[in-house]
């Protein structure tokens, strides 16, 4: 059983994750996907992925793109990450990968969160751009061809969370 003390430490330290989460950021293209695992070990298997599936890495002609999306603060709790997908609808998504370790301090656990999609122009598509239909055929394009391979190079298990 949670003491009175232990639960109002864990509610501060959820609304103040919450609060840097809102800070700065875009939003969210559905929820952000959890991997049970650290921040390194997710970023060494999206290596693997850019290594063993070139066609994801952004493509030299869209990254005229990139700066229009980056914002200029960066947070030093999430990193930057960019999927490129070539076959219809053509499509680059802007990806923050989340490091709860210096966060909450929970070195095994590390999230993936959508936050923009670009159809090749200047405008990024956020979340509140998207119809249903979209935001289902990003979320589920982005589960069938990124996040299992990542789940297989992590051997974690992985989750939903918004």
């Amino acid at each position: 059983m949670i003491k009175h003390k232990q639960a109002k430490v864990l509610i501060t330290i959820g609304c103040i994750c919450s609060i840097l989460t809102a800070c700065n950021t875009l939003g969210q293209v559905g929820d952000s996907i959890r991997f049970n695992t650290s921040t390194l070990k997710l970023d060494n298997a999206i290596d693997s992925l850019y290594k063993n599936y070139p066609e994801y890495k952004m493509p030299a002609s869209w990254e005229k793109y990139k700066n229009s999306i980056i914002k200029a603060s960066p947070s030093p709790y999430t990193e930057d990450k960019f999927f490129y997908f070539k076959s219809s609808p053509e499509e680059l998504y802007y990806v923050v990968l989340v490091n709860d370790s210096l966060m909450t301090d929970d070195s095994a656990r590390t999230r993936l969160a959508i936050r923009a999609v670009n159809r090749g122009s200047d405008k990024w598509i956020l979340e509140s751009g998207l119809d249903n239909d979209a935001e289902e055929a990003v979320i589920k394009r982005f589960d069938d061809e990124i996040v299992t391979k990542l789940r297989t190079y992590t051997k974690s298990k992985v989750m939903k969370e918004e």
